[in-house]
């Protein structure tokens, strides 16, 4: 405990002494900037590892599903938390299709003694871990399967994956396809298996990827013990998330609820999550053309790797149920002072597939830490202009569902008084500082990292451990890569979390905020208390820091005079994206049509430069009134908005950012409508896209020039 408090005493004096109090901050005058910068301070001195650790441990003391016993005492412990902390609390709930598993059965045919779907090994060291035996290897929503039929080896069953077997003369029709993890989402592999006419899909954790090829396993290291089982829903949304039987409207008691016949997001092929362990009873059989050597070779078993078909066959057997149950979200709300119905979203779930330590649990203690902070600050009469909102939602590890029907339910006053979503799902598996958000959030990301300390980096501030660390990128990340010249590097937002339905649908500048490291056992048992103590942030440094700098975060744009957004860079990375694309396959066609869009999202970023630089200049010398600003407010809120379709992108109406959507992977997809056309050879619907996209761009560029008075 000394060790921690003097820690913690030495950050907050790093703080004092590394933040130029002589520099206002971005988007606030200078007496308010010296405001904003006491406020900081008193905030990042109160969230604390020990207490952050405390609340993991309640958290994870059981499994909590959603839908379930233990996740309904998880949602009690954070409505109890948001209520001491004197946060105004909501409880919405919503009936939707969740699943849950039945029957989990794989025996390879002809030798009786070996049976697979084995369940994860009990750790001695970790009481936890016993609950593996009535955890089965499962993804939700797989349709039932009783079959048995020779199995193939596709990597990791993408579409050139499928291919590269069509050239070597491999047929996958009827037959079982086994397919290592990472390299795309479950959904975007279960998706190209129904469009090969595969019969089953096999997914397996191929210790080349998160196992002991990569170092040691837990309980001695982070990564995933041979054992270890990926479990995950299998559903497209990355066509509409939410829940199945309600595609584009909140799942209310009085919803109009489609039959699950026509839930066009519900996987067609069954899918059965496997161990490296069992994967390799089945590699070892497999006789027909070795693998090709680059990208296909794993290390599940010392041998070469082979494609098949057969001869070994399995015996598939799957039964889940698909069943509507209630799931319930909990908000607590911290009332703004001067705009209280302009909302500032810090957003996390609270359902996990086994523990969850990491995923979400992390961001879970994290963001009750923060909650506290701010109630203890606000009772001080410390508040913020703007409310804060903590989101807890539920379901998430199923289709993004609680978030989804919320936003879809308040769609009207998000659109109009929603500001920002902070978006805290794994708060931390390590000490790399990961960012992913929209580009009006990239100049206040880097900023507020310089002001906040890194509590593993002494003397240093999380900018600077960023500097040293952001060229990795996580195993696991659905983020496109930033700039290469970037020294802080920002990630393009994909998909896969709670940010999805406030950035891709409702218009609001987003971000995903995350400590990165070595994680072996995402969505496994091990994903547990003993694995983050001994793992991931031993000692809870890194749960604290989350706490500070999202809560920095979120002061800095509840506070402002003027949104702290850099309008600027929005048009620049269009800008980048129109001339990438131009250089790809199909989209070649539209150089000149891109050239032309790109040279118009330079020239509103030129716009949006000047005013910004206008309005500052303003606000520094005193003659920015509160109408103009209010003025300048709207303008930088309609930022994002101005680049949504209300038609949505074509063939995915839920979706409507015209510049960002997710690919079947969950990877980030620029220009989405216009990359989509033309790769499938619609010149004229791309056409359409960029002009649809132009004519934002004009009237962005015009607005940015009336918000300046010309």
């Amino acid at each position: 405990m000394r060790k921690q408090l003097a820690v913690i005493s030495f950050l907050l004096l790093w703080v004092v002494a590394a933040s130029p109090q002589n520099r206002s901050l971005a988007g606030f005058s200078a007496a308010r900037s010296t405001w904003e910068r006491e406020f900081e301070r008193k905030l990042i001195a109160l969230p604390r590892p020990e207490e952050c650790g405390e609340l993991l441990r309640e958290i994870t003391r059981t499994p909590h599903l959603a839908g379930t016993e233990g996740n309904r005492r998880v949602a009690e412990l954070i409505a109890a938390e948001f209520a001491k902390a004197g946060l105004e609390v909501e409880r919405p709930m919503y009936d939707v299709l969740l699943s849950y598993p039945k029957t989990a059965r794989l025996e390879i045919v002809g030798e009786p003694g070996v049976s697979l779907a084995r369940p994860e090994e009990v750790i001695d060291s970790d009481p936890d871990t016993q609950v593996a035996a009535s955890s089965p290897p499962w993804c939700a929503y797989s349709p039932p399967a009783d079959l048995a039929a020779e199995v193939v080896y596709v990597n990791h069953g993408s579409a050139e994956d499928y291919e590269r077997l069509a050239k070597m003369g491999v047929d996958v029709r009827g037959r079982i396809a086994l397919a290592r993890y990472f390299g795309g989402y479950r959904g975007g592999k279960s998706l190209e298996a129904e469009k090969r006419g595969v019969a089953a899909l096999l997914v397996y954790s191929d210790p080349i990827d998160d196992g002991w090829f990569k170092g040691e396993v837990f309980p001695d290291g982070p990564w995933g013990p041979a054992s270890h089982v990926q479990r995950g829903a299998v559903v497209y949304d990355f066509a509409i998330p939410g829940d199945p039987l309600t595609p584009g409207w909140a799942s209310t008691k009085t919803a109009r609820r489609i039959p699950q016949s026509e839930a066009t997001i519900l996987p067609k092929v069954p899918m059965m999550p496997l161990s490296a362990r069992d994967a390799a009873e089945i590699l070892k059989r497999l006789k027909g053309p070795a693998a090709p050597a680059e990208g296909w070779q794993g290390v599940a078993l010392a041998a070469t790797y082979r494609v098949g078909p057969g001869p070994v066959r399995v015996h598939l057997q799957i039964e889940n149920t698909r069943e509507v149950r209630p799931i319930e979200n909990v908000i607590g709300t911290l009332r703004g002072t001067d705009e209280p119905e302009k909302k500032i979203l810090i957003s996390n779930h609270h359902d996990a597939w086994v523990y969850g330590a990491v995923d979400p649990s992390s961001g879970t203690a994290a963001t009750i830490a923060l909650a506290r902070a701010f109630g203890k600050l606000a009772r001080e009469g410390w508040k913020p202009r703007r409310t804060i909102v903590f989101g807890s939602w539920d379901a998430e590890e199923y289709t993004l569902t609680g978030s989804t029907e919320w936003g879809e339910e308040h769609e009207k006053d998000l659109e109009k008084n929603g500001v920002v979503c902070l978006n805290v799902d794994e708060a931390t598996s390590g000490n790399e500082l990961s960012v992913s958000a929209s580009p009006l959030l990239f100049s206040l990301l880097r900023e507020a990292a310089a002001d906040v300390p890194d509590p593993g980096r002494p003397g240093k501030s999380l900018a600077e451990g960023w500097r040293e660390t952001g060229t990795r990128v996580s195993a696991r990340s659905y983020a496109t890569g930033a700039s290469e010249q970037d020294t802080l590097p920002i990630s393009v937002l994909g998909s896969g979390s709670d940010y999805t339905v406030f950035f891709n649908r409702l218009g609001l500048p987003s971000t995903d905020l995350v400590f990165d490291g070595p994680y072996g056992v995402y969505h496994s048992v091990y994903d547990d208390y003993r694995w983050m103590a001994t793992q991931g942030d031993p000692g809870f440094l890194y749960h604290a820091a989350m706490a500070r700098y999202a809560g920095v975060l979120a002061l800095r744009i509840a506070n402002a005079d003027l949104y702290p957004f850099g309008a600027a860079d929005y048009g620049r990375e269009i800008a980048r994206y129109a001339a990438e694309l131009a250089k790809s396959g199909k989209a070649a066609a539209l150089a000149p049509d891109l050239e032309r869009l790109r040279s118009q999202a330079l020239a509103w970023s030129r716009e949006a430069e000047q005013t910004q630089a206008s309005l500052a200049d303003r606000l520094a010398k005193g003659e920015l009134s509160r109408s103009d600003a209010a003025r300048a407010n709207d303008w930088l809120l309609s930022l994002e908005h101005s680049l949504l379709d209300a038609e949505g992108i074509p063939g995915r109406f839920w979706f409507r950012h015209l510049v960002y959507a997710p690919l079947p992977s969950y990877l980030a997809e620029t220009l989405p409508g216009i990359r989509e056309a033309s790769e499938a050879g619609d010149l004229a619907l791309a056409r359409g896209q960029i002009r649809k996209l132009e004519e934002r761009l004009v009237q962005a560029a015009v607005a940015a020039r009336s918000a300046r008075g010309q």
